[in-house]
């Protein structure tokens, strides 16, 4: 059987396709959430040379006595810049929110963001989407980008599941995230259609020693316990020249779901260990050279596969809303993150240099539970009663990238900016369907199924950018900017066995795409902007996967490319204690990249296009010292604007998106108050998540709906002296709102779904001292 289905699938559709079986306050004011809590306190941040501002005071800092919010200072343009005065859209996440709200992961937080919606089979397993840019939890390619600092990390191409492989990184003794909303192809390449989320790590201070330790223990409703401790020390290795921050963690999540099969209980829990460690030297006033370092593990003997199992037609549970039934040792998710970039500016005055060098490595192992995929057929066909079979993968991502930019000072009338880009990235990605006793996991020989190797894929980027910003008055400015890539592809891939057939080729792609930028602003007073933003971004086509050559089927697919039309408001009112952003956006996306099938045969092509439209709306308020209100509203319209094309995912013209609720919205409150000598804060966030479409049939057949979902979060605590103690809770209500499902066949009337679903009530409680 000489059929093969796309390495870059990987929710139970690997190979079946080709078989048709499967169809809040007082955080330091540079770091002000820009929509959630609120900061109170104006403590002064060590700048240095490179901009990058230093470590603050305490996040737990009494608050000040004013109801103004805290400037917000921001990186989102490779520049520091007050937030209020960029011309896009930016949400902040700040050091303190994140604490406050014992956040560890991208569920905890992301819908907090407008327009910020994930598809998430559990941690480490998610894919970040903005203003609805996704063809579901199937496609390859991110549309979302991800930095650390100045540094992208993640795959640039579909060869190491760069879609759904997201790092998230724990927030622990994170200064703040950025997410920037609309495509950044200009300033930050490819992978930005929909936008980007920035990791912004707080640098070393030279100038004071400090230091953080803290502990929690949570508990989840019908599930296990969780216990997580994390360190800080900050030394001034060379007063005001050298320092060196060091922070380390490690956390076990809970888990709250049962094997019905082997009778295992909270096969999802989660073991997260991790660190960073930072050197800044600054031998000038001039110069600046930044070393980081960066080690994230998570294990778990059950994520790999998936949640619950849901009956389709009724959309509840199959065995219970912790339950699911899956073969015997299987389910195992390992994966190793790590970086490294150095990081020097030279002010020279005329402009500034600035050279960002960076090493990272992706290791992924993980084994997945196939049965349901093959076990009717195969067990038919060896005379196998009991069989079970597994897909094992690995995956392995070496990254190299280098960045030179020369920019001008800010101050004067014709601001300018260039730069050169350059990456490579060397993967290998494996397959390899294993068969056994379903129930106990004892091994079964039979001939081999199929095992897959892909690699080495190999990709290389180089691109060149500038961009231009006339300050034509005090009030009027307009940016204008450019970016050519040069991408190129080589890949190899062999098959071996019965389900495969037996094969070797290479292929090889290239292309140059160009985006642009067009961004004029006024300001209307010194606290009120106004801006149009006409962006362009893309992802690299390439050599296909699955297809030898001979067959008819394309060796290559093209880049998908959109533009985004954007306008924009921005204000501040009340005497600084009030702040609005409004936005309203179309976009159009071209030759969409989607899954494929022809002659047995999957692989990557280009569909046609898709349309989104919204708007999103950004408010908080100081109502009174100490008490800040916050909310934010999104309303996406994202549809295919013409039929998807025969062969690929069934879609016609009109049909939604994948996983893109219509409305998102989310309601926040954070209040601190003196309590004698001591001082006290509480607060919470209600979201809510509508109805969506869940993922593209693999042929004609109705969508399935998702019903909507809400959330609530709450906290309490208490600062004595250096010391802060807290309790909290995730998920209030108990809530069971499903987040995303697939398919364990095309047949998903006789077969269930694999359901993901919100983690259960979470209470918690935690204590941190500084020093």
């Amino acid at each position: 059987m000489d059929k093969f289905c796309s390495p870059f699938d990987r929710r139970r559709l690997c190979l079946a396709i080709a078989l048709g079986l499967a169809a809040p306050l007082c955080s330091h004011a540079e770091t002000t959430a820009g929509n959630g809590a609120a900061s109170s306190s104006d403590a002064a941040s060590q700048a240095t040379p490179d901009g990058v501002q230093a470590a603050s005071a305490s996040p737990k800092q009494a608050p000040a006595d004013t109801k103004q919010l805290g400037t917000v200072i921001v990186t989102a343009n490779k520049r520091d810049e007050r937030l209020q005065d960029v011309p896009m859209a930016v949400s902040v996440l700040d050091e303190t929110q994140l604490d406050r709200q014992s956040a560890n992961s991208f569920a905890d937080y992301a819908t907090q963001v407008p327009g910020l919606n994930t598809i998430s089979s559990g941690q480490g397993w998610t894919q970040l989407v903005l203003r609805g840019i996704t063809s579901g939890s199937h496609q390859p390619n991110a549309t979302v980008g991800t930095y650390i600092d100045d540094t992208p990390y993640g795959s640039s191409t579909i060869y190491a599941a760069g879609s759904m492989l997201t790092p998230d990184i724990d927030p622990n003794d994170i200064q703040r995230i950025e997410v920037l909303r609309g495509p950044q192809g200009t300033l930050y390449g490819s992978n930005t259609l929909g936008g980007l989320v920035k990791f912004v790590t707080t640098p070393p201070d030279t100038s004071q020693a400090s230091g953080r330790i803290g502990v929690d223990a949570n508990s989840v409703d019908s599930g296990g316990n969780g216990f997580g401790a994390h360190a800080m020390a900050n030394i001034p290795l060379i007063q005001d020249t050298l320092g060196l921050r060091v922070n380390a963690y490690g956390r076990t999540d809970p888990g709250y779901i049962d094997n019905v099969n082997t009778g295992k209980t909270e096969v999802n829990e989660a073991k997260v260990r991790g660190g960073r460690a930072q050197l800044l030297w600054t031998p000038s006033e001039k110069v600046s050279v930044r070393f980081s370092a960066l080690a994230q593990n998570l294990s778990s003997d059950g994520l790999a596969n998936g949640g619950i199992d849901l009956d389709p037609n009724t959309m509840q549970p199959v065995y219970g809303w912790d339950k699911q039934n899956r073969a015997a040792n299987t389910g195992m998710f390992k994966v190793k993150y790590r970086l490294y970039d150095l990081s020097i500016s030279d002010d020279m005055g005329w402009a500034t240099l600035y050279s960002t060098t960076s090493y990272g490595t992706l290791r992924l192992n993980q084994s997945q539970d196939l049965t349901a995929l093959f076990g009717p057929m195969l067990n038919s066909i060896f005379g196998v009663p009991n069989g079970g079979y597994a897909e094992v993968q690995p995956i392995s991502l070496n990254k190299v990238t280098q960045e030179l930019r020369l920019q001008s000072p800010a101050d004067q009338t014709w601001e300018w900016r260039t730069g050169m880009f350059f990456t490579r990235e060397h993967t290998v990605d494996g397959q390899e369907i294993t068969s056994f006793d379903y129930t106990t996991g004892a091994p079964i020989a039979l001939p081999t199924l199929g095992i897959v190797s892909v690699g080495p894929a190999i990709f290389k980027e180089w691109a060149g950018y500038g961009d231009l910003t006339w300050h034509a008055s005090d009030r009027l400015s307009v940016l204008v900017g450019a970016r050519y890539s040069s991408d190129q592809t080589t890949y190899t891939q062999t098959n071996t066995g019965i389900l495969t057939g037996d094969s070797s080729f290479t292929t090889r792609g290239s292309d140059h795409p160009v985006t642009y930028l067009f961004n004029p602003s006024y300001k209307f007073s010194e606290d009120i902007m106004g801006y149009v933003r006409i962006a362009s971004g893309f992802r690299p086509g390439g050599a296909n996967v699955g297809v030898p050559p001979g067959l008819g089927a394309p060796l290559t697919f093209d880049p998908d490319r959109l533009t985004n039309y954007e306008v924009g408001l921005k204000a501040l009112m009340l005497d600084h204690s009030m702040s609005v952003e409004l936005n309203a956006f179309y976009i159009d996306w071209s030759k969409v990249q989607l899954t494929s099938t022809a002659g047995g045969f999957s692989f990557l092509g280009n569909g046609g296009k898709a349309t989104s439209e919204g708007f999103e709306a950004n408010w908080r308020y100081n109502a009174a010292r100490g008490l800040t209100l916050w909310a934010n509203a999104t309303y996406t319209d994202a549809k295919l604007a013409e039929d998807n094309p025969p062969g690929s995912v069934y879609g016609l013209k009109g049909d939604p998106l994948p996983y893109v609720p219509k409305w998102n919205a989310n309601l926040g409150v954070d209040y601190n108050f003196p309590m004698g000598t001591w001082s006290g804060f509480v607060g919470g966030n209600f979201s809510f998540v509508g109805r969506r479409a869940a993922e593209f049939n693999t042929q004609p057949a109705p969508r399935y709906f998702l019903p909507g979902y809400n959330n609530i979060d709450v906290y309490a605590g208490t600062n004595v002296g250096n010391w802060t103690f807290k309790v909290y809770a995730k998920n209030l209500a108990n809530k069971h709102g499903i987040t995303s499902v697939w398919p364990e066949t095309q047949s998903s009337i006789t077969s269930p779904f694999n359901a993901t679903v919100q983690t259960p009530r979470t209470i918690g409680v935690s204590a941190t001292v500084d020093f």
